[in-house]
């Protein structure tokens, strides 16, 4: 296989990329549990490996995560834990750039639970549609939010089985295939993900604007080490009707 470096000299649609989702007990990257991977390898536009593994969290299982995502206590019951099949996600992700949509959270829950089984990684450079399409569907109102069911609706991706993360995961890489379609693009991964840097930044101060008690607007910079912010799997599939609200119930009082 080429070289990383080399790899991130293609154009999307020639692109080879490890698509991942994750499946969780929380919200909250910190506690989150994983119960389901799905990683779907695409080059070329097409998919050329898959995996889907459901994963034992060690923890009793929220109902609201089964109405969720589909997945019982039942389900879960003789899986693997997570320790046990790290090695193979981990050689599935490492030899190509990654993609996530929101991939701060997907990354953020693997490193902690890394952590909790004593391993540490080193992740190639992870794409993420998410900040595309807030920018170029949602915020140019093409699109009512920029989570990705609606945006696969938009787009004509199929999404069968949302909050199944081998689906989640496959879509994900779909609707990056279609981002030149949407917008125009840099020419390769590398300048993809420095764009990607800039919108997402964008993406998350407009995030951090919220109105105080008095109903005054105020500006914050957040510290991502001391406060978690997480709209998460609600606000990318549309079980949350007012995302804005649900992140303003998530913002700590910082006015001091």
């Amino acid at each position: 296989m080429e070289h990383l470096d080399q790899l991130l000299q293609r154009p999307i649609e020639e692109a080879r990329f490890a698509a991942f989702d994750l499946e969780t007990t929380s919200t909250d990257t910190r506690v989150a549990r994983i119960i389901e991977i799905g990683v779907a390898v695409f080059e070329n536009g097409r998919v050329v490996d898959r995996w889907q593994q459901l994963v034992d969290p060690e923890e009793t299982l929220d109902p609201k995560i089964t109405e969720l995502t589909g997945i019982s206590e039942d389900d879960l019951r003789g899986q693997p834990v997570l320790r046990d099949v790290l090695d193979t996600l981990l050689d599935l992700l490492a030899p190509q750039p990654l993609l996530a949509y929101n991939h701060a959270y997907d990354l953020g829950v693997l490193q902690a639970e890394l952590a909790r089984c004593g391993r540490t990684a080193e992740f190639p450079p992870c794409l993420d549609p998410l900040p595309f399409c807030w920018r170029y569907l949602r915020k140019a109102g093409r699109t009512r939010n920029a989570r990705l069911g609606t945006v696969c609706e938009h787009l004509g991706i199929p999404l069968e089985d949302a909050h199944r993360a081998d689906h989640d995961a496959e879509a994900a890489g779909r609707v990056l295939l279609a981002l030149p379609g949407i917008a125009e693009l840099p020419p390769t991964l590398r300048d993809f993900l420095g764009l990607q840097a800039a919108l997402h930044q964008a993406m998350e101060e407009e995030f951090a604007r919220f109105r105080d008690r008095d109903g005054k607007r105020s500006e914050v910079s957040l510290n991502p080490d001391e406060v978690v912010i997480e709209l998460g799997a609600a606000f990318l599939y549309g079980d949350e009707h007012d995302p804005i609200r649900a992140l303003y119930r998530r913002v700590p009082d910082l006015r001091g």
